[in-house]
């Protein structure tokens, strides 16, 4: 049996166990059968019941795809979401297992911006305490909280650039990852010292995809002390500053077609805001610019048309995260690899790290955020 194996054994952590089986987004009963133990040993080892022998050790390792060391103890508590500490629109259209996974991938990026953090400074977190809403949220709550962060992170009285670049100046780790169902867009997590936010890439639609950027910002910001999982006035409250913070209420108030709709004059708000046309529609009935019945024939026409799965007018690239990739480059720049960092912080394989996180294997030109 290898050194690895002993070493990891005597130091087992089964918080990193779990933190395994979730991001392969398998049962503890298939933990089992590939490992050919127990399903009443693979419980009681993530419980803490017992430690494993390095021969069961080695064969969960091979298992779960992971490295032997992984399971070994970096001496401070393993970064796994809870469920029920996260943000996630709907508890219906995803399963269990599903989430959880997207939570694991959560925890993977904590832990490796903490191995990070050791070596590299980066932006400091955002707190935005005294904007905290009730759940009694009146329609207009929503919209002061977004005109007041604009105000505050000094953003152009124009449309945000890059949504997911202000995330990251602002502390906040972003990443854009292949999460296990096509139902989880995106989600958050606030409880950790650094909010994540984790942007699927199932669906790449450039304009969804910065609303749901926006959408978990507001989570981060406004809801962070009392997370509640699917919570409708928490989900309306976070759509509502989404839609405020990327098109503020004066601009779209008179810019917005008067008389019948102008479907020429939406795409090209569409293309000037990067909203989409549907999410256009939502803000301007939000806004009493358009009628709630309107608003019901805008979207059926939108169906006919078949605009709801891809909209008109040229497709953009979705927003990529950098913050990980630069703070790898910069310890690389002064002599620490990638590899070495995964080996120090008792990570995934490099190469799956990468894949699961978003991380590119290329250098790439430095860019500032």
């Amino acid at each position: 049996m290898s050194v690895e194996a002993r070493d990891a054994a005597a130091h087992f952590d089964p918080a990193r166990l779990k933190l395994a089986r979730q991001l392969q987004a398998i049962t503890r009963a298939e933990v089992a059968r590939r490992a050919e133990i127990s399903a009443a040993a693979v419980s009681q080892l993530e419980a803490g019941a017992h430690g494993p022998r390095p021969a069961t050790l080695a064969r969960l390792a091979l298992a779960l795809a992971v490295p032997v060391g992984f399971f070994a103890s970096t001496g401070q508590a393993t970064l796994l979401p809870a469920v029920s500490d996260s943000f996630f629109r709907s508890l219906r259209r995803t399963t269990q297992r599903d989430r959880e996974r997207a939570a694991a991938h959560a925890g993977l990026a904590a832990e490796l911006a903490r191995v990070i953090e050791r070596s590299v400074l980066l932006p400091g977190v955002a707190s935005a305490d005294d904007l905290a809403l009730d759940l009694s949220d009146p329609p207009g709550a929503s919209e002061e909280a977004a005109i007041e962060i604009r105000k505050r992170w000094n953003l152009p009285d124009e449309p945000v650039d890059n949504v997911v670049r202000v995330l990251e100046r602002h502390g906040i780790l972003v990443v854009r990852s292949q999460l296990a169902s096509a139902n989880v867009d995106a989600f958050s997590w606030a409880e950790g010292a650094r909010p994540i936010v984790v942007l699927g890439r199932d669906k790449n639609v450039y304009e969804r995809s910065r609303l749901d950027a926006a959408h978990e910002l507001a989570h981060v910001l406004l809801h962070r002390a009392d997370p509640e999982p699917a919570s409708p006035p928490l989900e309306r409250q976070a759509q509502r500053f989404a839609g405020a913070l990327l098109v503020p209420r004066e601009h779209l108030r008179e810019e917005w077609p008067p008389g019948r709709i102008d479907w020429g004059h939406i795409q090209r708000l569409r293309m000037r805001w990067g909203v989409s046309m549907a999410a256009l529609l939502y803000r301007a009935k939000d806004l009493e610019l358009l009628s709630h019945p309107a608003c019901v024939n805008a979207m059926k026409y939108m169906s006919r048309r078949g605009w709801r799965t891809r909209e008109p007018g040229p497709q953009r690239p979705v927003e990529e995260p950098i913050l990980l990739a630069e703070a790898l480059a910069l310890l690389e720049d002064n002599g620490i690899d990638f590899d070495e960092l995964v080996a120090t912080g008792h990570l995934i394989a490099a190469d799956d790290l990468r894949h699961r996180l978003g991380l590119s294997t290329q250098r790439s030109l430095r860019v500032e955020i």
